[in-house]
This record gives structure tokens, sequence and C-alpha cells, in this order.
């Protein structure tokens, strides 16, 4: 019998890790399954040639749907399952890849665990006391906040209905950002030096 590859071993631990989360779910069995999870992705490759940190390879996603399988992951719980392990692949991919190669794959080099709590400040924030409409300098913390939280890796998890739903609300982001730019930066002339 052949030796395994390292991604075939890489796979067997994945599937041993996963089927114990799927008797016994914990976050502990997830924070251990995350490094296997992005050791595995450095092991494939784009069209480009670039390391598939985003995990959109189709090999990379068929030997994900294998570990699924074969760890008795059930539908019902495939989404839920892949929401919090996306969380901490997210954390350990931050550390691991580097900058460049993130930008190149289309995520920011910001972690979730670093969203989640630039987020957590603006919820607070806006609990604490509710912006007035005028307050556009904490108005626009708050949208960026909320923009940073945002997981990028899930696109690819979206119906095409919800992708559109996005892009047309990204979009329509995009443009009153513009606006508001243009005027600070017309406001920001006019306005007067303090001494």
């Amino acid at each position: 019998m052949a030796p395994r590859s390292p991604e075939e071993e890489l796979a067997v631990q994945a599937t041993a890790i996963l089927a114990e989360y799927v008797r016994t779910p914990t976050t502990d069995l997830l924070k251990k399954l995350a490094p296997v999870i992005v050791e595995l992705r450095s092991h494939h490759r784009l069209n480009d040639g670039s390391v598939d940190w985003s995990g959109r390879s189709p090999a990379y996603r068929k030997i994900i749907a294998e570990i699924y399988r074969d760890a008795h992951v059930s539908d019902d719980g495939l989404d839920r399952l892949q929401t919090a392990l996306r969380y901490h692949v997210g954390n350990v991919l931050r550390e691991r890849a580097p900058s460049n190669d993130l930008q190149r794959a289309g995520l920011t080099d910001v972690s979730p665990r670093e969203r989640t709590t630039t987020s957590r400040q603006a919820f607070q924030a806006m609990k604490e006391a509710s912006a007035p409409r005028q307050d556009i300098p904490r108005l626009t913390a708050y949208a960026q906040a909320l923009l940073e939280y945002v997981d990028e890796a899930a696109a690819c998890d979206l119906t095409a209905k919800e992708n559109e739903a996005a892009r047309i609300a990204l979009q329509s982001v995009q443009s009153r950002a513009a606006e508001l730019l243009v005027r600070l930066r017309d406001a920001g002339r006019n306005t007067p030096t303090r001494k």
C-alpha cells in the first residue's frame, strides 16, 4: 500500500476531527480543525497558479465535500457548521497567509475576530448614543465598521439572488459614499482653518 500524500493525511485528520465534532460539537474542535483546513488550502492552486487561500478551486471543494460526507455531517447542520468553522478558519488564515496573497484572493487581511471586535465597538457606540443624521463622523465610522464586519469569504456560498441583492446594495453604498466624499472635500476647501 502506497503511503498517503500530505494532502490525504490532512483530509484524514480533518475527517476525524469533524466526525468527533458531529458527535460532540464544541468550539475547541472547530479551533483544532481550522489550521488543518488552512493547511489543506495551502496544497491547492487556482488557475493562475496562486495558492487557493479562499477555498474556491474545484479540487479543494471536492476534498472538503468528501470530508463532510465521510464525517457524516447532516444536511441540516451543514450551514451552521460552515458558518462557525468559517470564523475560525478566517482567523487562522490571516495568521498564516501573506497579506498580498490574501488581497490577490479577494480577501482582506483583517481577521473575523478583529471585525467582530470592531463591529461590537460600533454597535455599542450606537446603543450608547444614537447619532443624529448631522453627525457625519460618527455615522460614517458606523458604516465602515459594518462593512469591515462582513465576511467576504462567505460570498461563494450565496445564492444568485443573494449575490445580486448584495451587489445592488453595495453599489448603492459606493455611490452614496462617493457623493458624501465629494461634499466633504468641497466643505473642507471652504472651511477656515482653526487656530
